[in-house]
């Protein structure tokens, strides 16, 4: 550990692809839909409210038809999505599997997703802290107003040390890896100063709960 810093780290292999539910859907903004496309049975998605069951449109010289829209995933299929890196852009990839088939849903810019996502769920910590998204995304928070050094560990008060546990179940629990550096210079006029750098597996901050608990951790100490 590097003075003044307390790390916590759980290395390996950076998730990439996982499943998801239909709240999930929801959030980044995506009504799913069973029906046809060039007449052929598929699973397709469009922007919430957006289409209208009985609805035929076309896209990209496609016809598409909407036969019914789901109100949860279908328990034969699942919502799957991951992360892909083309020519130095990340892209949010999700499909349905249903049994042996795949239908493709869309591949989208995930910052604007996450964007949309997070001011839909009021997740105001996410969206002002965050500075890049690739296969992880970086968090980084600097509450720094006195002139200080950082202090050791042994100094930190029992609400900073909660949020260090806080950080330690969030990695073991619900992400398996990431990389949490943290500062603390004291408290001063009732105000903690701090900083952070968070760095979280992208593809698990499409998730609700996920998405959620990381929000909270970051404001924990305002």
């Amino acid at each position: 550990m590097l003075e003044g810093y307390y790390i916590i780290e759980n290395p390996g292999v950076v998730p990439a692809e996982r499943r998801f539910r239909m709240r999930d859907l929801k959030a980044w903004g995506y009504d799913l839909h069973l029906g046809t496309i060039e007449g052929e049975r598929a699973y397709f998605v469009s922007k919430v409210g957006e289409r209208k069951e009985g609805e035929t449109y076309t896209v990209h010289g496609k016809e598409y038809h909407i036969e019914e829209t789901q109100k949860e995933i279908p328990e034969n299929a699942r919502l799957l999505a991951r992360i892909v890196i083309e020519r130095g852009q990340p892209y949010l990839e999700f499909w349905l599997e249903e049994e042996d088939t795949r239908f493709p849903l869309a591949k989208e810019d995930p910052r604007v997703i996450l964007k949309r996502f997070w001011e839909k769920e009021k997740f105001i910590q996410l969206l002002k802290t965050v500075r890049a998204v690739g296969l992880t995304t970086d968090f980084y928070k600097d509450n720094v107003f006195i002139k200080s050094i950082p202090l050791p560990y042994e100094e930190y008060p029992p609400k900073v040390r909660r949020v260090l546990r806080e950080v330690k179940d969030i990695h073991r629990d619900l992400t398996g890896f990431g990389r949490f550096v943290f500062q603390y210079f004291g408290e001063e006029d009732k105000t903690y100063n701090y900083r952070v750098f968070w760095t979280i597996p992208t593809i698990h901050l499409f998730d609700v709960e996920v998405a959620n608990e990381v929000d909270k951790v970051l404001g924990m100490l305002d």
